[in-house]
């Protein structure tokens, strides 16, 4: 069974109150979520792509190469089609070329998916991109657990981490950019839930810097969660903020050679630092507004609670009353009874 988190430890009783609070929103809403999509993982070395299982079947198409068992020979022609439409389109909306074949794995097993891996897979994966290869694994619908987002989608998700990848290489794209980009690409973003998470992560304390989710996001599921929700509510930002075309010309500029500042600075006109600034503050704001108003439900609900063990009191006491009455009253029966048995005793024994 899930438990909430601890709240952690405040001397303010409100403070404490707020955590409280918040935490357990947070829980709620992370317990109904769905799972996140995994990262890019290290790219091995000296690898070659694998040989498709013995057995299976290979769909040529446009850009592409799918390879899975026979008898889902349907689902095969199906992403085939979908991927030789989409691909184009992401490669456009990024302005990078598409390059070589991409070769798409749909394993039948969970096992199947985790050794046909070129590395090595998080244990939660539903797929993985390896850019460098140009090798995408997905998971057939039939062994996917507890997801109801489209394949499709997650296709598209790992078809943007190859397209980034290339256009980077030798170096790793900004792990919020490229994860910021595929969410929004492939239409996984939420309003909703990335609003809940990003407040609920900015009233903990718990937003991270984008600095420190350059390289890779937090091992935490939760820390997890918020870095990819930050990740997508950032990239929208820069794109509503700056134009659809800032992301395209980020990416430009640092394929260019720019560092990733550089490159933010000539798409936006301002600092890394001073966008990042104005996003987060919008956060801020939200949380600050949020906070006076669940300072006054949680105030509310304490002050129920207070009342709630006030009428608990009194009511406990009314029955210790009671129930003491009970037992004198059963007392003084008893005693009735005995000193009428001793009358009958006294009258039915015979002389001396």
């Amino acid at each position: 069974m899930c438990q909430p988190p601890l709240a952690p430890a405040a001397t303010d009783p409100n403070m404490a109150r707020m955590g409280w609070l918040w935490l357990w929103l947070g829980w709620m809403w992370t317990a109904a979520a769905q799972q996140i999509s995994a990262a890019p993982p290290p790219e091995p070395v000296g690898v070659e792509l694998p040989l498709p299982p013995e057995g299976w079947t290979t769909v040529q198409a446009t850009y592409l190469e799918l390879h899975g068992p026979p008898q889902r020979m349907e689902l095969l022609l199906r992403l085939s089609r979908h991927g030789s439409e989409v691909l184009p389109e992401l490669a456009e909306a990024l302005d990078v070329p598409i390059g070589r074949t991409i070769h798409v794995y749909v394993a039948d097993s969970d096992e199947r998916f985790r050794t046909l891996q070129p590395g090595t897979a998080p244990t939660w994966a539903d797929a993985t991109a390896y850019p460098s290869l140009g090798a995408v694994f997905l998971r057939d619908p039939r062994v996917r657990v507890a997801v109801d987002e489209p394949l499709e989608q997650v296709f598209d998700h790992e078809l943007v981490h190859v397209l980034l990848g290339r256009a980077f290489a030798p170096r790793r794209p900004p792990a919020w950019l490229q994860e910021g980009v595929a969410q929004i690409l492939a239409h996984q973003t939420d309003p909703t839930t990335i609003s809940r998470t990003l407040s609920s992560a900015s009233a903990r304390g718990t937003l991270p810097t984008l600095r420190a989710l350059e390289a890779g996001f937090p091992h935490d599921p939760m820390r997890a969660r918020a870095a990819y929700a930050q990740s997508a509510d950032f990239v929208q930002y820069l794109m509503v903020e700056h134009g659809e075309q800032v992301v395209p010309q980020l990416v430009r500029h640092a394929v260019g050679g720019a560092d990733l500042r550089g490159a933010v600075q000539r798409a936006t006109d301002q600092s890394l630092d001073d966008v990042e600034a104005a996003w987060r503050s919008r956060w801020t704001q939200r949380t600050g507004m949020a906070a006076a108003v669940l300072g006054s439900i949680g105030e509310w609900v304490f002050g129920l609670g207070a009342v709630a063990l006030l009428v608990g009191g009194v009511m406990r006491r009314r029955r210790f009353r009671r129930r003491l009455q009970e037992m004198e009253e059963e007392e003084a029966l008893v005693d009735a009874l005995v000193e009428q048995m001793r009358r009958r005793r006294t009258q039915t024994s015979p002389p001396p």
